[in-house]
C-alpha cells in the first residue's frame, strides 16, 4: 500500500478540525444550558463574535439583494441564524449532544434530497434511497418512533432544525452565493436582528456567568466555528477531492457521541451508537451517490456544509 501523499495527510487533518469544531459545538452548547448561560446568551455571544469578524466581507459584498432580495435574506437568517441557533440550544436542554450530532444534519439531508428533487428535478438513484432510509430509521431510535424510552422535546425540536438547515440551504442554492459571503450574511443578519431583542426583552445570565465560560463559548461559537471550520473544510476539499471533502460530514454523528461521551459524562448505549452510525451512513450516501459531474446536488451540499 503506497504511503499518503503529504496533500492527503493535510487534507485529512484539516477535515477532522472542521469535523472536530462541528461537533464540539453541539457538546458546547449542552454545556452552556447545562451550566451557567442560557439558550439566549449563547444565541447572541455565537451571532454577536461571528458577526463582528465576518463584518467586513458584508461591507465589500453587502447583503446580496440583487441576488435574495429581502426576503431571501430573512430566509437565510431565520433557517440559519440566530433563531436555528437558539432553537438547538433550548433542544439540548433536554436531548443529549448526540442526539443533536445525528438528527440536526440528518434530517437536513433526508429534506434537502426530497427539496432537490421537487423544485431543481434532482435524480433520486438507489445509493440517495438507501441513504435517505438508513437515516430515517437512524432518527427513529433517537426521536423514540421505535420505542426509545429517552426521546425529549429536544429532539423534536432537533428534527425540525434539520428542515430549517434544509431550507437555508434551498436559498444558498438558488442565489448561488459563495460559502464565505452566505456565512456573513447569516452572521451579521442575525446581529442586527437578534442582538437588540435579546439585550432588551430576552432572559439573561450573562452578568453573572462565570468570565470563563463567557470566554470559551465566544472563542469557540463564533470564531472557530464561524471563522475556522468553515476554511477547514474549504482546505480539506481542495486537498482531498470534492467527493471525499463532501462525505465527511457525515461522520459528525459519530464524533459527537464520542465527544458527548468524554467532556459532557453522556451516556451511550447500543441503540445510541447504532442510530449515530446508520445516520452517518445515510448522510454519505446521500451526499456522495452519484460522481460531482453527474449529480448536481453535489455543489449544493458542499456549499452547505462550508457554511456549517
Amino acid at each position: 500500500m503506497s504511503p499518503l501523499s503529504k496533500e492527503r495527510v493535510l487534507g485529512l487533518v484539516w477535515a477532522a478540525t472542521a469535523i472536530a469544531i462541528w461537533s464540539g459545538s453541539l457538546v458546547m452548547l449542552r454545556l452552556g444550558v447545562t451550566t451557567s448561560l442560557n439558550a439566549y446568551d449563547l444565541t447572541a455571544l455565537r451571532v454577536g463574535v461571528a458577526a463582528l469578524l465576518l463584518a467586513p466581507v458584508i461591507c465589500r459584498r453587502g447583503f446580496a439583494l440583487g441576488r435574495l432580495g429581502a426576503g431571501g435574506v430573512l430566509a437565510m437568517v431565520a433557517g440559519f441564524g440566530a433563531p436555528y441557533i437558539l432553537l438547538i440550544s433550548l433542544g439540548l436542554q433536554t436531548a443529549p449532544a448526540s442526539a443533536a450530532g445525528s438528527l440536526n444534519p440528518g434530517i437536513m439531508a433526508v429534506v434537502s434530497v426530497l427539496l432537490g428533487w421537487r423544485i431543481f428535478g434532482d435524480r433520486i438513484g438507489p445509493a440517495r434511497i438507501v441513504g435517505v432510509v438508513a437515516i430515517l430509521v437512524g432518527a427513529s431510535f433517537f426521536a423514540g418512533v421505535l420505542g426509545a424510552e429517552t426521546a425529549s422535546i429536544g429532539h423534536l425540536i432537533l428534527l425540525f432544525t434539520g428542515m430549517m438547515w434544509a431550507g437555508y440551504a434551498l436559498v444558498v442554492r438558488r442565489a448561488g452565493i459563495p460559502a464565505l459571503h452566505a456565512t456573513a450574511i447569516v452572521a451579521v443578519g442575525s446581529a442586527i436582528l437578534y442582538l437588540p431583542v435579546y439585550a432588551a426583552a430576552l432572559p439573561k445570565q450573562l452578568p453573572v456567568a462565570p468570565i470563563p465560560d463567557i470566554v470559551a463559548q465566544a472563542l469557540f461559537q463564533g470564531v472557530f466555528v464561524s471563522v475556522v471550520a468553515v476554511f477547514a473544510f474549504n482546505r480539506s476539499s481542495e486537498l482531498l477531492g470534492p467527493v471525499v471533502g463532501a462525505t465527511l460530514p457525515a461522520l459528525i454523528p459519530l464524533a459527537t457521541l464520542g465527544l458527548g461521551v468524554v467532556a459532557l459524562d453522556e451516556t451511550a448505549g447500543a441503540r445510541d451508537l447504532a442510530s449515530a452510525t446508520l445516520i452517518g451512513v445515510g448522510v454519505a450516501l446521500t451526499l456522495a451517490g452519484h460522481a460531482p459531474g453527474r449529480w448536481p446536488g453535489m455543489a449544493r451540499f458542499r456549499k452547505v456544509f462550508r457554511n456549517a
